[in-house]
């Protein structure tokens, strides 16, 4: 049975899209433990919703509605929430949502996927680049999936590479598994960049080496495992067929963020993903920022 430490604090941000209905169920999927709270915060765009400098008090009205609709259905199900609304326009949502979340502490990050565009280029400050830029805490994107959202998440794809800090990927997905979850690790085998810029290939010994590290946290955390190494095409690819192939719950993806000069690889393959798979995609925490 998993014994590892759950997530306590989790920001729900939500527009009331499809893709924020799958947030929710998601939320109420990983908040298990009974002592874990949820803030359900809604960023309220200036820009649409200023006139003549007046607020527009319908608008308001229709946010505050969604943010009570939301609460009342995490309520229902048993997780214990919050309500919180936000005004910000278009540039600052991003900054937005992370100032609720310092300001909540929260230890996860939870949003559906509508509206966090550019996923695929990495020059252009999208929500979802900022928001994991201002972050130092795990951020789950959810998508509307077609089949609906698990009531629990019971099969994990944890996709790491070698190099990679395996703590913080292996922590979030023992923090969002259910006691009879089982982890697919998937080892991304393709060549790695180092800090002076040059690039090898592991070596197999390599790839086992990293995958019985993988393996022993998690047993560590008394989850039950299962390994395979994607070694042809591109990694998000890979990932996202192995997560639907085996019909994961959701998708892990280790620490690395965006802009970190180590990080493009598994960086680039969050990216990816997002566009690839229909899974929820967790990217762990950022560790030594």
């Amino acid at each position: 049975m998993n014994t590892a430490k759950r997530f306590e604090r989790i920001l729900l941000a939500t527009d009331g899209s499809d893709a924020s209905q799958a947030a929710v169920d998601v939320t109420i999927a990983i908040a298990k433990s009974p002592t874990a709270k949820v803030r359900v915060a809604h960023v309220w765009n200036l820009e649409v919703h200023h006139h003549h400098g007046v607020w527009d008090v319908e608008m308001r009205n229709e946010a505050e509605k969604l943010v009570e609709v939301t609460v009342e259905r995490l309520l229902k199900a048993g997780v214990i929430a919050e309500r919180e609304i936000d005004r910000a326009d278009s540039k600052h949502v991003a900054a937005a949502i992370a100032l609720s979340a310092k300001g909540f502490q929260a230890d996860l990050v939870v949003l559906g996927s509508r509206g966090l565009t550019d996923w695929q280029s990495m020059t252009q400050h999208s929500v979802s680049h900022e928001l994991l830029c201002a972050l130092d805490c795990p951020v789950l994107i959810a998508h509307g999936r077609p089949a609906g959202s698990p009531a629990k998440v019971s099969r994990i794809v944890l996709a790491i590479a070698g190099g990679d800090d395996l703590a913080p990927a292996a922590r979030a997905a023992t923090a969002v598994a259910s006691p009879d979850a089982s982890v697919m690790v998937v080892h991304v085998a393709q060549a790695i960049f180092g800090v002076q810029g040059f690039a090898y290939v592991e070596s197999d010994d390599d790839i086992r080496e990293t995958m019985a590290r993988a393996s022993e946290l998690l047993i560590a955390a008394k989850v039950k495992v299962q390994g395979m190494v994607a070694h042809q095409g591109p990694v998000a690819k890979a990932v996202a067929e192995i997560a639907a192939d085996w019909n994961a719950d959701l998708i892990v993806v280790g620490s690395s963020r965006m802009g970190d000069i180590s990080s493009l690889f598994l960086g680039s393959v969050s990216h990816d993903l997002l566009h690839m798979t229909d899974r929820p995609v967790l990217i762990a925490e950022r560790i030594g920022s």
